[in-house]
């Protein structure tokens, strides 16, 4: 019979370790699969929320996975292409030989193509977001952790002056022009 302290750990690992964040990164970059499902693939990973975790708490961690979510998109453009290129399943012919559109296979290509645009647009806004300034509002918060990430403290601090500066500049602009 064998003691409980010399049974084997089971479960899945929480305490961080930069090798495992390395092969996290190294896989969202390679895959458009999203970290659910990346983690009930890798059973060695730590659980999805343990990774949430460890982004909020690991500047480290969020530094790499942001640059690996920044490079994911790459691979959303290419499923772009190759979604919008794929006529396979788009029609068909009847036993009439009439053609008959399949417009279920084209709405799914739709809102596949969609939601790799959407992610895009949000995780990488200066390339592929809205030209729009009220789109752009929106994808502030998401831009500016990727944006940002590999910025030291000082230089986030002189950035955050200069666009404190630049508002400061606008109000007393505003101020003037509306005299």
């Amino acid at each position: 019979m064998r003691n409980i302290t010399q049974s084997k750990k089971i479960g899945r690992p929480s305490t961080y370790s930069l090798e495992i964040a390395k092969e996290i990164c190294e896989t969202i970059t390679s895959t458009s699969k999203g970290i659910k499902k990346l983690c009930r693939e890798n059973k060695h990973w730590p659980s999805h929320d343990t990774i949430y975790r460890w982004l909020n708490e690991n500047r480290e961690f969020s530094d790499l996975y942001a640059r690996a979510k920044q490079n994911q998109i790459e691979i959303f453009i290419d499923e772009i292409i190759e979604i919008s290129d794929d006529v396979t399943h788009d029609s068909s012919m009847n036993a009439n030989g009439q053609v008959i559109t399949n417009h279920e296979n084209i709405n799914r290509s739709k809102l596949r193509i969609d939601s790799r645009k959407w992610l895009a647009s949000k995780l990488v806004p200066r390339v592929y977001g809205s030209k729009d300034p009220k789109d752009q509002k929106e994808c502030v918060e998401c831009a500016s952790r990727i944006e940002y990430a590999n910025f030291s403290d000082d230089e986030l601090l002189r950035l955050a002056e200069e666009i404190i500066q630049e508002e400061k500049t606008k109000k007393v602009e505003g101020v003037e022009n509306s005299e």
